[in-house]
């Protein structure tokens, strides 16, 4: 019988001949991998540098068009222009800020407070002001005033109650006067207008709008008289006017007009005389 040749393999050696050839497909997938991230970083920063560049570019030329814009003489106020239902003398306004011609506009807008405080503190009627920049260097005062709750008469013209309690800083002649607010006439240090103006501002509305004249002409301070529109006068008491009002429309409804009706004791109503006539200005 013929022998068989018995080749002798090594177990070892075909198995680092694997393990060599799949830590090699190992190696080169790892370097593809990490030439694929190195790749992928580069392209990052790339886009990450172009944007910091853009962006730096894009300010650059904003602040460098600002500061053309600050040097030139476009920057400069051009004129002003006063706004909101304001009595006030414009001029005086404008002198009154501070404003000039020669003064940028970015820095007004920047002092608005202070240009505020100035106009506040000279004119009780101003509540606050806002600037406003039109066409790049034409300004806008838009004047908000306190609202106006009537007039009171002086020697010389009528000023002003506001709403905040204060009286207007400008003396009006009578064809400025708005005739759908009440008058106050002939107050002074011994008849109290703040009293007479906190009782009136609780009157209801629709009693407030038929109410002509206030008149401080008195016999006792406690004493209120009110001139309406349609030609009576009401007289009362301080303290109890506001809860007789319940009275006045039927009484009012009776006597027709140029009637006296008093509210101050009890509630009736009378005639007015030819003198009374005259003393409420009802001639």
């Amino acid at each position: 019988m013929t022998k068989k040749k018995v080749t002798k393999i090594d177990p070892e050696e075909k198995l680092s001949r694997y393990l060599n050839y799949q830590s090699n497909q190992n190696k080169r997938n790892d370097q593809v991998k990490i030439s694929a991230s190195l790749s992928k970083l580069h392209s990052e920063r790339r886009s990450a540098l172009f944007k910091r560049m853009g962006l730096i570019i894009i300010v650059s030329i904003i602040v460098l068009l600002g500061l053309g814009y600050y040097i030139s003489p476009l920057a400069n106020v051009n004129s002003i222009t006063v706004t909101g239902e304001s009595s006030l003398p414009i001029k005086e306004i404008v002198n009154t800020s501070a404003i000039k011609g020669s003064d940028k506009v970015i820095d007004c807008l920047l002092r608005q407070k202070e240009i505020n405080h100035k106009l506040v503190n000279k004119y009780n009627e101003i509540k606050f002001i806002n600037i406003y920049v039109e066409h790049f260097n034409h300004l806008q005062l838009e004047i908000n005033e306190f609202k106006t709750i009537g007039y009171i008469k002086r020697e010389k013209g009528y000023c002003k109650i506001l709403s905040n309690g204060k009286l207007g800083s400008q003396l009006l002649p009578w064809n400025r006067v708005s005739h759908n607010k009440p008058v106050f006439i002939d107050y002074n240090h011994e008849v109290s207008l703040e009293d007479n103006l906190k009782l009136f501002n609780s009157l209801p509305n629709s009693f407030q709008s038929q109410i002509k004249l206030l008149s401080g002409n008195t016999r006792r301070k406690s004493q209120v008289i009110f001139v309406m529109k349609d030609g009576n006068v009401v007289i009362g008491d301080i303290s109890t006017l506001k809860s007789k009002l319940k009275y006045y429309n039927e009484i009012r409804n009776k006597v027709g007009k140029n009637s006296l009706i008093d509210l101050e004791v009890g509630a009736f109503s009378r005639p007015l005389t030819a003198n009374e006539k005259r003393i409420y200005g009802l001639t």
